[in-house]
């Protein structure tokens, strides 16, 4: 049937911005399968990577495979289990490997032709023979076939997307996100989505404008139409007529301006009118990001996530070594500087596994607890921070999230001693002065800060969780997302608290916290007393310029007045003041001569 939908020039479609930023490009509608062969042989050169494209799928589907064998144990599944370890053995068989492996360099076959063809080959041998105990292998051959080119074919179906690609999509997952960024895509699109999982975070760690909770742009955007996503107003114009697309070009040219402007600031140092120097680390998810330490000239790293290490493994399979070379990637990267190391934080929105989903899994078995719980989890990553902080001494502080009980805290130490211990016993040099943090991210640790203070070395504020704790706001669920108040004046009062504990105890109180990215937020916290913020790279020049625009007095004016407003329409109306106050010092401080 005929599509009679009309698609008109100008169309705007709203949704939430997860990532800001404005960018103009060919939309181009990206689902998860139904997508043929490609029987076209490949280049010589094209070789390696087709061969790394079969090996990346293998190792993901066997993590799928074994996360839904996981799921078949937890419901005493034996048939489906059987089935699933049938599917396992497939995708371990050194033959088929040997098979696929030889298509690519000897026929010059493209991936996924290579895996049909191995699996066909496979499936052609059994229907010939006379054993009719191996015809109930077939179905698992073409499930795990299909599984393996479903998979490749994705990878490859966004590789050949062009640079100037706004990628449209129902949803999006975290490893998505970083396939999008690493071939070039301009921006990201979304039906669903919310503003703090994952994947908005990486995104913004990337740097990629996305716009979720559209609800229909898969529906009212097509392959191939003109498409600016602006992320500053929450929507997106389609197919946009000569006189809009030339406003656009016009704004996002004068964007390119700005951040060239920011540019002067990156060399200059992180400290207020009135001379108060201030700490400005990075928050890094990916090796991919580090080289952005240097960049932007952050002092060290104020968070390693190293959850995003399970995105391609699994904890099942995420080995020592794997983490080890992560926390090299990050030192090596972050010249003398300290590196504040997060342990694992999986669960809420980054799923374990499938038998661990909850009814409730924000307020469940996530974080220290899931460590906790399975402690060789919690001591093969002690020990692959202790083996690389013995190289460089001084400089390694660990963070322990999702505490919500001195006790909890208490046990984490007790595992590091031992692991200090016990690495040393095996030759290995170790750091003595490992620095052990907690992250304030619950308002039970907030409220006890003054006792979490006397036992920890440091604290850190993830300001994502201690709103969403202390709000009781699911920061994932968009019906209530009005009420995500990160400057609410409960929040700011816990955040002054924890600033108030580690002054008494002389512990240092730092902010890693997605809010510390933002420039008038910023200028709040460290008018709290907070004098480490640590935040994504690319966004430090943008804070450094507000914090050099402004003194000490005027942060703690402008921090009392947020924590006394009564209403979120007051707060609203301050940061509206300030924003108007700042574009008048910033177009003074430009013309300034010399600057």
């Amino acid at each position: 049937m005929e599509d009679q939908r009309s698609y008109e020039s100008n169309e705007k479609i709203n949704g939430l911005t997860a990532v800001s930023g404005l960018v103009m490009g060919v939309a181009r509608l990206y689902s998860k399968g139904n997508i043929n062969i490609d029987a076209e042989p490949i280049e010589e050169d094209q070789k390696p990577e087709e061969i790394r494209k079969f090996e990346q799928a293998r190792q993901s589907v066997s993590v799928e495979v074994k996360r839904l064998t996981d799921f078949a144990d937890s419901r005493e599944d034996q048939q489906t289990r059987d089935i699933l370890n049938a599917q396992l053995q497939i995708l371990q068989d050194p033959d088929l490997i040997t098979s696929v492996n030889g298509l690519i360099d000897n026929q010059n076959m493209r991936a996924e032709k290579a895996v049909y063809d191995s699996f066909q080959q496979y499936i052609d041998l059994i229907k010939s023979s006379d054993k009719s105990f191996l015809v109930s292998r077939l179905s698992d051959l073409r499930d795990v076939r299909d599984r393996l080119v479903r998979n490749i074919q994705q990878l490859a179906v966004i590789a050949s997307f062009g640079k100037d690609t706004v990628m449209v999509t129902a949803e999006v997952t975290p490893l998505e996100v970083v396939t999008f960024a690493r071939n070039g895509v301009k921006g990201i699109i979304c039906n669903a989505g919310g503003l703090t999982s994952h994947a908005s975070i990486i995104a913004n760690a990337m740097g990629i404008p996305m716009l979720i909770d559209t609800k229909t742009a898969t529906r009212q955007i097509r392959d191939g139409d003109t498409v600016i996503l602006d992320g500053y107003n929450k929507n997106a114009i389609l197919r946009p007529d000569e006189e809009t697309a030339g406003l656009y070009i016009r704004a996002i040219k004068r964007h390119k301006e700005e951040e060239k402007q920011l540019r002067h600031v990156v060399d200059k140092p992180a400290e207020t009118l009135c001379g108060h120097k201030v700490t400005l680390q990075a928050n890094i998810d990916f090796e991919d990001e580090v080289l952005n330490i240097e960049k932007y000239r952050a002092e060290g790293i104020g968070l390693l996530r190293t959850d995003t290490l399970l995105m391609n493994a699994g904890p099942v399979t995420m080995d020592r070594k794997r983490q080890e070379e992560f926390c090299q990637t990050a030192y090596s990267g972050s010249g003398s500087s300290p590196v504040t190391i997060r342990l694992l934080d999986v669960g809420g929105d980054k799923v374990l596994d499938i038998k661990t989903r909850e009814a409730n899994p924000f307020l469940g078995w996530r974080g220290i607890r899931i460590l906790l719980d399975r402690k060789e989890l919690l001591r093969s990553q002690l020990e692959a921070i202790c083996r690389v902080a013995g190289q460089y001494p001084g400089r390694t502080r660990i963070l322990v999230p999702m505490i919500s009980t001195l006790d909890e805290f208490l046990e984490v130490k007790h595992v590091l001693d031992e692991t200090q211990e016990r690495v040393q016993k095996k030759g290995v040099p170790v750091d003595n002065h490992i620095q052990l943090g907690v992250m304030v991210e619950v308002p039970s640790v907030a409220l006890l800060a003054d006792l979490f203070a006397q036992h920890a070395d440091f604290l850190s504020i993830g300001t994502n969780d201690l709103t969403q704790y202390t709000l009781a706001v699911d920061r994932g669920n968009n019906l209530i997302s009005s009420l995500y108040q990160p400057l609410h004046p409960a929040v700011l009062t816990f955040i002054a608290m924890s600033v108030e504990a580690g002054t008494k105890h002389d512990k240092p109180v730092a902010v890693c916290g997605e809010l510390s990215s933002d420039p008038f937020a910023a200028l709040v916290l460290i008018g709290l007393g907070v004098n480490e913020l640590s935040m994504t790279p690319r966004l430090i020049p943008s804070v450094k310029q507000a914090v050099r625009l402004h003194s000490m007095d005027e942060m703690k004016e402008l921090a009392k007045a947020m924590q006394n407003a009564s209403t979120l329409e007051q707060s609203r109306q301050l940061k509206a003041d300030w924003k108007k106050s700042y574009q008048q010092k910033l177009k003074k401080e430009r013309t300034r001569p010399g600057s």
